[in-house]
């Protein structure tokens, strides 16, 4: 009889650890599930425009270059592609082409990164600079830190530099941004803005810029002229863009720029004060 008793306890015990895990293995009832991903950002077309543009040949020029040119953004994310221009940026703030992300972007303090390819100078091209050496094409590195101090008023630090190791030297700028509201443009879908700004560069990217090396006095009918690092120009200038509807926007922009010091008394400066300006159409994807 000992041997064919059953073992009921021995079965409940099991009975008990099986439902145990059981339990635990199924998700508990009324549990929300995971969040699931945010969806990577598509790579896609933000705005396509044509602008036209009258400025000097050089900085210091008498002469002026006309030109056409179509302009592009491309964004997914924090990034973006563009050939600069205003589709590319606030209403006056300085907007230069290539690939750039948005390191940080806060209320009151932004970050930017950016690489271009900068053309560079074919002397040749500007009948007052021939026999003069050439600035190479060259990658540039930019950052830009914003800094909005109150409403409407933001100060910015730029710097700019030579990635490709050509020898092009490096240079910084100081900008104070306002965005001008008027009364009379209220409800009419206008954004603008005025500013002040001043360049600094390097020795190596002034003598570049705005000098005269021996050699090209060997060549042309100019003196030698060698520059220190310093600031070398300044500029004030106006920007206004106006929504049009249907996402098309018109814009327009001022500049005034006067060059300093040594680079006003280079022998290859014609006119240290000039004016640069633009308007262009585009829209908005």
């Amino acid at each position: 009889m000992g041997r064919v008793r059953s073992r009921p306890w021995a079965c409940r015990q099991r009975g008990a650890f099986l439902l145990a895990g059981l339990c635990l293995a199924a998700p508990s009832v009324g549990a929300e599930p995971p969040p699931a991903a945010a969806p990577e950002p598509a790579l896609r077309l933000g705005a396509l425009g044509l602008s036209v543009s009258a400025r000097p040949a050089y900085p210091g020029a008498a002469s002026t270059v006309r030109s056409f040119t179509p302009q592009f953004l491309v964004q997914r994310g924090r990034f973006s592609l563009s050939n600069g221009g205003p589709l590319a940026s606030r209403a006056g703030e300085p907007a230069e082409g290539g690939l750039a992300a948005d390191v940080l972007a806060q209320d009151r303090l932004s970050l930017r990164a950016s690489v271009l390819v900068d053309a560079g100078r074919k002397s040749a091209d500007v009948a007052h600079l021939r026999g003069l050496h050439d600035i190479p094409a060259h990658v540039r590195g930019r950052m830009q830190l914003a800094w909005r101090l109150v409403p409407r008023w933001e100060l910015m630090g730029v710097w700019q530099g030579d990635l490709s190791l050509r020898g092009t030297g490096n240079s910084a700028e100081a900008v104070v941004l306002h965005e001008w509201r008027p009364a009379f443009l209220d409800g009419q879908g206008w954004q603008t803005s005025a500013g002040v700004a001043a360049q600094w560069r390097d020795a190596r990217q002034a003598n570049l810029v705005h000098g005269v090396s021996e050699s090209d006095a060997r060549q042309t009918s100019f003196t030698p002229y060698r520059l220190q690092a310093g600031f070398t120009s300044a500029r004030v200038f106006a920007h206004a863009r106006r929504e049009l509807g249907g996402a098309w926007v018109a814009y327009g922009s001022a500049v005034h720029e006067a060059l300093l010091d040594q680079a006003a008394r280079s022998p290859i400066t014609q006119r240290p004060h000039a004016w640069s300006l633009s308007l262009g159409l585009g829209k908005r994807f």
